[in-house]
């Protein structure tokens, strides 16, 4: 998302027109964003809410200079991760090596063969139903690595943990994946 820079300004005056414009850009984004994180509508919705209040807040420490997109993202990673903390809510080759190029659908795919016998959409929809039952720490990284498209390096610097941490807890997270795949093609 390519925000223009006068836009900014004008938020930073507070310009409700520009601040409605804003909000509107990123509405279906956030919504998604937290969607992903809470699995449930409504409190999506509030955290969307959360986020615009953040933003309106904080919209003057901005620095013009740097993208916005990824400071907006950073703000809601960080209230979504902040929601997951108070509700304490738990939330591919999966022994493969780690690929940054590959999908998860891919590397589940590939680890097992189920091309044959699951459609990709259907592999889609089961991974995502699967993801719930992971633990936080590695339901984060599988979104941010395969739904948000960031590499190693940006999912460390956006969680403020080590790379050898994220790389971990991602081999862990498609193991959790892998077996419980495993354990619904058997029945």
């Amino acid at each position: 998302m390519d925000i223009d820079k006068k836009l900014i300004l004008r938020c930073k005056k507070y310009d409700k027109p520009a601040l409605m414009e804003l909000f509107k850009i990123y509405e279906k984004y956030l919504y998604r964003l937290c969607y992903s994180y809470c699995q449930n509508q409504q409190d999506a919705l509030d955290l969307v809410q959360e986020i615009y209040i953040k933003i309106f807040n904080n919209i003057n420490k901005f620095n013009d200079d740097m993208p916005f997109h990824p400071w907006v993202r950073k703000l809601s990673v960080n209230i979504c991760l902040n929601f997951k903390r108070t509700v304490k809510s738990n939330v591919v080759s999966l022994n493969g090596e780690l690929n940054e190029d590959s999908t998860l659908e891919d590397t589940i795919a590939s680890d097992f063969n189920v091309e044959h016998e699951i459609e990709k959409m259907d592999l889609k929809r089961i991974i995502k139903e699967n993801l719930k039952a992971l633990p936080e720490n590695y339901r984060l990284v599988i979104i941010l690595r395969y739904y948000e498209n960031l590499s190693y390096n940006e999912i460390s610097e956006l969680i403020c943990k080590p790379l050898g941490t994220i790389k971990t807890d991602l081999y862990r997270a498609k193991a959790l994946l892998k077996k419980k795949l495993e354990n619904i093609r058997e029945e």
